[in-house]
């Protein structure tokens, strides 16, 4: 956000939400079945991407075990 002077007062003052832009329209219209399905997607690709970084947290705590025992630590 950009401060910009009043000339009046010469002080310091936030630009009003007014003359912000307003966001633009979709270009294509959005579909709540097609939203619903990307949802979907979207939450099984993060259950996914959490199993396998449980199971990579499991493969380094086992790397480092063995690695400690052969070690002799």
């Amino acid at each position: 956000m950009r401060w910009r002077r009043s000339k009046s007062r010469r002080s310091l003052r936030k630009p009003s939400k007014r003359s912000r832009p307003s966001p633009p329209e979709p270009i294509y219209p959005i579909d709540h079945d097609e939203f619903a399905e990307v949802e979907e997607t979207d939450r099984l690709l993060l259950s996914a991407l959490r199993y396998w970084e449980v199971e990579r947290d499991l493969m380094e705590e086992r790397v480092a075990a063995m690695t400690s025992v052969s070690t002799g630590l």
